[in-house]
């Protein structure tokens, strides 16, 4: 039985929940230029209304040049929520950063009331037009509510650095 099927197996049980994920590689040409200490990127596909999210892992394949680039995951309203209230070193080349979803104290885990963009930050101190190179492979994991059977994500095997 393949990977796909077992998902899609986990995903049609009688609860109909499974772990999905927002996953892309990323270089620093994808990245906005804020003119300042920061470059920032919207990912390519939503995390759904209705999901749980439980966090971020970043797979660095080629470190990221500059003086101390740090790497922040979160939305519009939150730039670090889904990096643990912290951010990703990316300076050297890693597996399995792994960081929890930020959980309010007195709620826990929410559910995103609608379809959400994942916001990327990457910054280097004072200037981010010093990061030049680095490839990276950034990963949003959430508990799905909806049936999402058709869906592709990258892998590190996908990464070419």
């Amino acid at each position: 039985m393949s990977i796909q099927n077992v998902a899609e197996q986990l995903e049609m049980n009688h609860v109909g929940m499974g772990i999905r994920k927002v996953a892309q590689i990323v270089v620093p040409g994808d990245f906005t230029d804020g003119g300042g200490a920061d470059g920032t990127l919207n990912l390519d596909k939503k995390i759904p209304a209705g999901s749980f999210v439980l966090g971020s892992k970043v797979t660095v394949k080629t470190a990221f040049d500059g003086t101390t680039p740090v790497l922040s995951i979160g939305t519009a309203g939150d730039a670090d929520e889904y990096s643990g209230n912290t951010t990703h070193t990316v300076s050297a080349v890693a597996r399995n950063l792994v960081k929890a979803a930020f959980i309010s104290a007195d709620a826990g885990l929410v559910a995103e009331p609608s379809d959400i963009s994942v916001k990327l930050t990457l910054s280097e101190s004072g200037d981010f037009g010093l990061i030049t190179a680095g490839e990276m492979l950034v990963e949003i994991f959430y508990l799905s509510t909806n049936l999402e059977l058709t869906d592709y994500q990258p892998t590190e095997v996908n990464l070419t650095g």
